[in-house]
């Protein structure tokens, strides 16, 4: 039977049935990370929002179908971002009644990044760190149907004592208010995930994370001087970035060198490196600790590279089209990583990126869970585009493909315990689904060739979303 008389029979409804309208989309071929298989000749049907059934060859002939030919093109689940600041703004700088940053949350900026994560096929999103009222303002707009965007789970503004204070970003401990009572604060509005930050002490990071669990809140972790050792051995659920510049974490010959010559600010994330023994007990110790704990890692080292790079604009500023052009600005007037690097810095920093691949491959040999994150809203990052950059720097590092594809879908949807809903494509999960032109498998290139996406079953034009005006602040 050739598929046009099986469209013919698919439309037709029995006199007086009242059928549910569902979506048939054949002639794909179906990857599937869970299970690292190809199913070629492939058809999804769709009902509601969810996935029905998935087969193989020809479609049954079901009443009441919309038929979706894409024959010659790839699905795969779509793409989890485990670390999108989706409602961040820029950022600036204010000195009036004392020296602060001021993050700004606009409408506008949240309505781009949200529809530009689905134009590259991500479907749910971890912002690990936001104001609060910005991120229920998203979910609001997203379940009013008032925004096309990706389902996020947020952290609430970030729990630290910065130097400086961060006005829509970070909630600072006081003598009245303990890193305890944020974390109360915060998990009765409603945050998903408990982000506590580098100038927290110790003692603190655990008093954040006890509160957080009592709560039953996972905790996220971005560390400086606490060891990600310590921090799994005290219960921290998940760490980000992959820079892990804590002196504990070096042999004891070269701990103390490094305190006494590291510079303040992003300059630590390659001299930590060039001090680092990969072979010597502190950094074995840590990634078994990681491992036998399973506390989540999400590298972004797609973050790390334009800072890295920061002297070549074929690096860093290559997505500069697909960023908000505010946002854009914001970078390019100062706000950046590798604020007052020297040629002698970029050389540096570009000479241990292999050590930074290796200890990310090693991670993922040694059975440390590990998700895939773009760090959205921080410098040169664009929304959606830079998380297959992310994937492409886990295929460099020596990952498997099949690997970093699993990463992407079925193991984010671990780490936010949404497993049993979305990540596969398979019958009684949402249909979050992402319909590429090319195989990935060939090419991780090939994720930015996006036919369609489907969020919820919403089937969308990735030109459309792209190319869609966002509302005025």
């Amino acid at each position: 039977m050739t598929i046009a008389l099986a469209a013919a029979m698919l439309i037709l409804t029995p006199s007086g049935a009242q059928s549910p309208v569902r979506d048939l989309y054949y002639g794909v071929t179906i990857i599937d990370p869970a299970t690292e298989t190809v199913q070629p000749d492939s058809y999804i049907v769709v009902e509601a929002g969810q996935i029905v059934e998935v087969g193989r060859g020809q479609p049954p002939a079901t009443p009441n179908v919309r038929l979706h030919d894409y024959r010659g093109h790839f699905a795969m689940p779509g793409l989890i971002d485990t670390h999108a600041h989706v409602t961040l703004g820029p950022m600036r700088i204010e000195t009036e009644g004392g020296l602060k940053m001021v993050a700004a949350h606009r409408p506008d900026v949240v309505t781009h990044n949200a529809r530009h994560l689905l134009a590259f096929g991500v479907t749910t999103i971890r912002n690990p760190g936001g104001d609060m009222a910005a991120n229920q303002a998203y979910d609001a707009r997203i379940a009013a149907g008032l925004l096309d965007g990706p389902e996020a789970f947020h952290a609430g503004e970030v729990i630290d004592r910065s130097p400086i204070p961060i006005e829509g970003l970070v909630s600072r401990p006081a003598p009245d208010l303990s890193v305890s009572d944020i974390v109360r604060r915060q998990s009765t509005a409603g945050a998903d995930f408990i982000k506590l930050y580098t100038n927290l002490s110790e003692e603190e990071l655990k008093e954040g994370i006890d509160t957080a669990h009592a709560a039953n809140r996972k905790t996220i972790a971005h560390l400086s001087d606490v060891s990600w050792t310590r921090a799994a051995e005290i219960g921290i659920d998940s760490i980000v970035h992959m820079m892990p510049i804590s002196p504990d974490l070096l042999p004891e010959d070269r701990r103390m060198k490094y305190r006494k010559e590291r510079r303040e600010g992003f300059f630590q994330s390659f001299e930590w490196y060039e001090a680092a023994d990969f072979d010597a007990e502190p950094v074995r110790e840590m990634i078994e600790t990681l491992a036998r704990e399973k506390v989540f890692i999400d590298a972004t080292l797609v973050a790390f590279q334009p800072a890295f790079w920061g002297d070549r604009p074929e690096i860093r500023d290559r997505d500069l089209a697909f960023v908000h052009p505010d946002m854009a600005a914001n970078w390019q007037a100062g706000f950046r990583f590798d604020l007052g690097w020297k040629e002698q810095d970029y050389r540096r920093a570009q000479a241990v990126w292999p050590k930074v691949l290796s200890l990310t491959r090693w991670l993922h040999e040694a059975g440390v869970p590990m998700t895939i994150g773009s760090d959205l809203a921080n410098p040169f990052i664009a929304p959606g585009i830079s998380l297959s950059r992310e994937m492409e720097l886990h295929l460099e590092a020596g990952i498997p493909a099949w690997a970093v594809l699993r990463m992407a879908t079925v193991d984010g949807a671990r780490l936010l315990g949404i497993e049993g809903r979305t990540g596969r494509i398979k019958p009684g999960h949402e249909a979050d689904i992402l319909i590429l032109k090319a195989d990935p498998l060939a090419d991780f290139a090939n994720l930015r060739q996006v036919r369609a996406v489907l969020n919820n079953g919403k089937l969308l034009c990735p030109a459309e979303l792209r190319q869609a005006r966002a509302e005025p602040q």
